[in-house]
């Protein structure tokens, strides 16, 4: 499987429910500020199959004597889909015509063509069989229960159903964003940056260790962009002034990271917030948004590596603890593992082994810095 997480997939049960018009709509966002690529990719079984929307066809399937073929959309070439998107902002567009069976060699080909961490948008179902973008979307019409094949195969593997109708759609194009380079969907959560640490074994603030010309607070407040809302978790609302982000205060200082987070929880808009420490540089966005979908009838949900340690200061978690920790700090118990037992917590197995990095010490802050 292709991993290509630049790339934003769009595929649909039937046709004319507006795909290309959503891809559109996403190209006219994002061009602006960063090259967008279009693709388009039509699947054909053999190359003497009848044309699948019946009739004659356009010629697609019957011109294509070789295992694919790669072509360049210009203006010049009509009100085509392709045409469509490099109309939109695209800064080129490709048509992909490829054999089922040569699909994955296809893809491959297709992204030779395409510069490194370049952001794509792609028309296709089938092409998601052997590639994993950073997001696929299917879109369906309304009140139309009919699934083609090609969709059928893929669709459990969507990130996000978008039901279109004539008025527009259920999930607005605007819900997509950007974590560096990879595609990701705007959850309806809130990011929560815990910077009340006392950075004892690092000797100094960790928070405001220089990350790519900025204090590390700042580089991870960046990465968060994607939610619909951030905070700092911090009793120095003037240290950091900077990020514009809003500050919450401990209720009471002096209790620890969990009154930080039972504080944050508290004032944040959404039910549902991801808390992150202050000093993991990389956040991995499908992790993230891994944690985040694993949610749902849980009121934690934490990584755990294979050694049984978990993370609570990578974790989600929801308004639904505010009594529980209200009630444990009042007790005199501090620690977050407290929560466990009075609480539906579900822990998910770690993925960070290739990414994630706990700056607690100048020594690891050197290491990283050595390798990032």
């Amino acid at each position: 499987m292709i991993a290509c997480p630049n790339m934003l997939m769009i595929g649909a049960t039937g046709r004319n429910v507006g795909k290309t018009e959503f891809a559109c709509e996403l190209i006219q966002l994002h061009s602006a500020t960063r090259p967008v690529f279009g693709v388009k990719v039509t699947t054909v079984q053999t190359r003497d199959e009848p044309c699948p929307h019946g009739g004659q066809g356009c010629g697609a399937c019957g011109s294509l004597t070789e295992n694919f073929c790669l072509t360049e959309a210009r203006l010049e070439d009509g009100d085509k889909d392709t045409t469509r998107m490099l109309r939109a902002g695209a800064r080129r567009v490709f048509w992909l015509r490829v054999l089922h069976d040569h699909l994955e060699e296809g893809m491959r080909r297709l992204l030779e063509t395409i510069p490194d961490k370049a952001l794509v948008v792609c028309e296709s179902n089938s092409a998601r069989t052997v590639l994993t973008p950073g997001v696929f979307l299917v879109i369906q019409e309304a009140d139309v229960s009919a699934i083609k094949p090609s969709c059928q195969a893929v669709l459990a593997l969507a990130n996000q159903l978008v039901r279109s109708s004539g008025s527009g759609w259920d999930f607005q194009p605007g819900r997509i964003a950007l974590s560096g380079d990879r595609w990701v969907i705007r959850p309806n959560a809130t990011a929560i940056i815990l910077a009340g640490g006392k950075s004892l074994r690092m000797g100094r603030d960790k928070s405001m260790l220089a990350v790519d010309g900025q204090p590390m607070i700042g580089h991870i407040a960046g990465q968060l962009s994607y939610f619909q809302e951030r905070l700092i978790s911090s009793n120095d609302p003037e240290k950091y002034a900077f990020l514009k982000l809003p500050v919450v205060s401990d209720r009471e200082p002096g209790y620890g990271p969990l009154m930080g987070i039972l504080s944050s929880v508290d004032r944040a808009a959404h039910d549902l917030c991801f808390v992150t420490g202050c000093d993991i540089p990389a956040l991995d966005p499908g992790f993230v948004m891994q944690l985040l979908a694993q949610a749902e009838d849980h009121d934690i949900v934490m990584p755990q590596h294979a050694d049984g340690r978990v993370e609570p200061l990578l974790a989600v978690y929801r308004k639904s603890i505010i009594p529980v920790a209200e009630a444990e700090l009042r007790g005199g118990n501090r620690r977050i593992v407290s929560l466990f037992d009075k609480l539906r917590v579900r822990f998910v197995a770690a993925d960070q082994e290739n990414w994630y990095h706990n700056l607690n010490t100048m020594e690891d802050y050197r290491l990283w810095t050595e390798v990032a």
